[in-house]
């Protein structure tokens, strides 16, 4: 039950995270919902069948790495200067984070060690709460 929870929470985070770093109808959004889409995935997984979560999350850090060449819309509108270059260089920081959480979160699940996912997982949180924070109006 509690792997089903942590499942359920990736997909829901990285559905969060679409939000952070674009907005929709934008290429970057797009690759977002990808990344949101791969992870639902693992909902409908046998929670023993440790290589298609691995596959699963693959795939989401496949459409992650493809999400970073595009830069969040809110960065790119913001008026130029030394906090928008800071901003962007902080955007990706967050975005290259989440794609090492991602390959982590893969790896905990190939090993088949639920120690492993909860601590990528708890990586995925913070760094979702940090993005959401800054890129967000919320």
């Amino acid at each position: 039950m509690k792997l089903k929870t942590i499942l359920c929470a990736t997909a829901g985070l990285f559905f969060a995270m679409s939000n952070v770093w674009a907005e929709d109808d934008t290429p970057m959004s797009e690759q977002m919902s990808d990344v949101s889409s791969s992870l639902k995935k693992l909902r409908k997984i046998d929670k023993d069948d440790w290589v298609g979560m691995a596959n699963a999350v693959r795939s989401a850090h496949v459409s992650l790495l493809k999400a970073m060449a595009f830069t969040a819309t809110m960065v790119k509108d913001m008026k130029d200067g030394p906090e928008k270059v800071k901003s962007l260089a902080d955007s990706r920081r967050l975005l290259g984070l989440s794609y090492a959480a991602l390959c982590e979160l893969e790896i905990a699940f190939l090993e088949k060690d639920q120690k492993k996912v909860d601590a990528a997982m708890t990586k995925v949180k913070s760094i979702k709460k940090e993005g959401h924070d800054k890129y967000t109006d919320d």
